[in-house]
């Protein structure tokens, strides 16, 4: 018949303070990495060698290096400074630097840097001796000890070097920034070569080219019959300038003419002002006119027309009248024949700078190519005076070149070696060494499979867990010998979880896992304190293959279960009595071979039954479950079984397999007992149930 079993309760995850609680139970480990670390670390600290470390400054200055008169670029963002920075540090440490001053300064040769010239003390003396380092292995030594920074927002280089020797970290810092200023003078010589050769090198090229294109320059002048006059000019082009400003003078002679006759023509019947404007040279004679008419005038109103002053004046003015005309005259035709002079001389130049005109733009549409010959000569003669004016520029920078760095401060010889910071590194090596203990005690409370607290034997069994035992001296008689300890409070807490006494809880099978758990010694402990209490009370020795009762009891030679089962002795002569209480003893008898057939036969219930009726409880001291079948028989023919689990040593997975098996069989398991507790140990686990191992307790029970 299949027997229905409870499901086992599952775990939980252990929470936070389960786990704090873990770590509390595991202070010895976190209390030693913790202090075991920084010792550790202290004493490699003593016994590392001191380091010297020696520190000069580079001042990274391109401005101070410019020469007068170049270019100088625009002003650096702090991201492009910083990041020039930072290449120059990065030259600092190049692998040819590092080589260089592993020649220079013979490193090779020191045991700092090569690891078969260091002394070998034992036990490291028996290892294989480390081989001498190659080039690339010496260059990376050398780069771990150089260091270089560079102060934020300045142009400031630090440069370090370290070693076990003062003098050498001097002479490694001084040759690093030196080796760093060659190699920046060397590069700017090199560019500035190069420079040169490659502007000697195209100045030939254009030179060339030049010289091509003003041969076929030539040759295209002579082709086309084109003579030069004056430097970019031509004979046409000349012609109708000087006829352009021929036209313009004779235009302006044109206008001058016609103003003149212009204004004669308007003076209209005005003699005197069409005179004056044409002939500007008669005024002497207009003067003269009007004497002579002002003197007429006045000798006629005061002498008589025949008057001989009057009649000589009157032919005088008439005489300078008629000459006046006759002038204005002969100056009238000359300014209309300039007119017309000037006029054809307009229409002439006009016609002849026109027709120059036409052939000027013949002309210079047959010497387009001719043009873009000459303007491609006058481009190379431009660019070679600007190469040659270049090359000229860098062969003065070529002698006046300066470094864009500087020594700001060289590196002295170290008075002291460098601090080993124990302060730092101790309290770094106590961080890490209570994270390692953390670690370590977690992963120690975490591989601990064991049970240590009721609460783990419910979490991991589901089944309840009525006492922890405590290790004690001759527990079987504290029971009767101190009634007031520690171990017989458990005891009661076991027989009242179990109810024993109580109707269908009569018969109780005690049994474990595994042998040594200390199942038969709580069985008789149990046994005694029942009995002690007034109690009817039989203890039967169940375990028939290695039985217990006859060495506690004294009970060697008298029959037991084995017998009585086979029908070899009778009950009375079977049971044996406690000589410290009244508890009933029934012995496993010699019987070993068939015990599970005798187990497995009828007798056995009868007798159980015959039992009950004169005992009030009966106590099963049955195998170890694993052990053998017999376990199983008998615990299913009890009323209740208690599992015995040894504390901090029976694996989970033994216990919970045991329980699997007892229920199998059909036995009730109504809990469990934790067996061979460490109360000192216990008391400082942190678990709920170890409040009672405290010592505030002290006045409830006794040791």
């Amino acid at each position: 018949m299949s027997v229905a079993l409870p499901p086992l309760a599952v775990a939980a995850p252990p929470s936070l303070a389960d786990q704090l609680q873990g770590l509390g139970r595991r202070w010895r480990i976190l209390l030693l990495s913790t202090l075991l670390a920084p010792a550790l670390a202290g004493l490699l600290l003593a016994l590392s060698p001191s380091h010297y470390e020696a520190t000069g400054i580079l001042l990274y200055d391109p401005e101070a290096a410019r020469l007068p008169g170049a270019n100088a670029a625009g002003p650096a963002t702090e991201l492009n400074q910083d990041a020039v920075m930072a290449s120059q540090s990065a030259i600092v440490l190049a692998l040819p630097a590092a080589a260089a001053i592993a020649t220079r300064l013979h490193l090779d040769q020191l045991p700092e840097f090569n690891p078969a010239l260091r002394k070998r003390i034992f036990p490291l003396s028996l290892l294989p001796a480390p081989a001498a380092p190659d080039a690339a292995t010496l260059v990376q030594t050398v780069q771990s000890h150089l260091a270089v920074s560079v102060q934020p927002g300045a142009r400031v280089i630090a440069v370090r070097f370290s070693a076990r020797s003062p003098d050498l970290a001097a002479a490694g810092a001084n040759l690093a920034m030196q080796l760093y200023l060659d190699q920046g003078r060397d590069v700017a010589f090199q560019a500035l070569n190069d420079a040169q050769s490659w502007l000697e090198a195209h100045s030939a090229q254009v030179q060339q080219q030049l010289d091509e294109t003003e041969t076929q320059l030539a040759k295209a002048r002579a082709g086309a019959g084109v003579v030069a006059a004056t430097q970019g000019s031509t004979l046409t082009g000349e012609t109708a300038s000087r006829l352009a400003a021929s036209l313009v003078e004779a235009q302006a002679a044109l206008a001058m003419a016609r103003a003149r006759l212009d204004a004669a023509t308007e003076a209209g019947g005005d003699a005197a002002a069409a005179n004056a404007a044409v002939a500007p040279n008669l005024l002497p004679l207009r003067t003269q006119q009007a004497q002579l008419a002002s003197q007429v005038k006045s000798l006629a109103s005061e002498y008589g027309p025949a008057y001989p002053a009057l009649v000589t004046a009157r032919a005088q003015l008439s005489a300078v009248t008629a000459q006046i005309d006759a002038e204005a005259g002969r100056e009238m035709q000359a300014a209309r024949a300039d007119v017309a002079a000037d006029e054809a001389q307009v229409r002439t130049l006009q016609a002849a700078l026109a027709h120059i005109r036409i052939a000027s733009q013949t002309e210079d549409e047959e010497s387009a190519p001719l043009r873009a010959l000459e303007q491609r000569a006058e481009a190379g003669r431009d660019m070679l005076r600007a190469m040659t004016l270049q090359a000229g520029q860098l062969a003065q920078d070529a002698s006046l070149t300066r470094p864009e760095a500087r020594i700001l401060s060289r590196a002295a010889v170290p008075a002291r070696p460098e601090s080993k910071h124990y302060a730092m590194v101790l309290s770094a090596a106590t961080v890490l060494g209570l994270c390692l203990g953390v670690l370590l005690a977690g992963l120690r409370d975490t591989l601990d499979r064991s049970l240590r607290s009721g609460h783990e034997v419910r979490a991991a069994l589901g089944v309840s867990c009525h006492g922890l035992l405590p290790v004690a001296t001759r527990p079987e008689e504290r029971a009767i010998t101190a009634p007031l300890s520690l171990y017989c409070e458990q005891l009661r807490g076991i027989r009242t979880g179990l109810g024993l006494g109580e109707p269908g809880r009569q018969i109780l099978a005690v049994t474990a896992a595994r042998p040594a758990e200390g199942k038969t010694t709580l069985c008789v402990s149990l046994a005694r304190m029942l009995a002690a209490s007034g109690l009817r009370v039989l203890a039967i020795d169940g375990d028939v293959r290695c039985p217990g009762f006859g060495r506690v009891f004294g009970l060697e030679e008298r029959p037991g279960l084995a017998e009585l089962l086979r029908g070899t002795a009778q009950l009375p002569d079977a049971l044996g009595r406690d000589k410290l209480t009244s508890l009933s003893l029934l012995c496993a008898g010699g019987e070993r071979a068939s015990a599970l057939d005798l187990f497995l036969s009828p007798a056995l219930p009868a007798l159980l039954a015959a039992l009950r009726e004169h005992y009030d409880i009966i106590l099963l001291d049955v195998p170890p479950a694993f052990a053998l079948a017999e376990a199983r028989v008998l615990c299913r023919m009890a009323d209740l079984t208690l599992l015995c689990i040894r504390w901090g040593s029976t694996p989970r997975r033994l216990a919970r397999e045991a329980l699997n098996l007892l229920r199998e069989a059909g036995a009730d398991v109504a809990g469990s007992a934790l067996t061979r507790v460490n109360p000192a140990a216990h008391a400082r686990s942190f678990y709920a149930d170890a409040e009672f191992y405290a010592p505030r307790y002290g006045g409830y029970v006794t040791k």
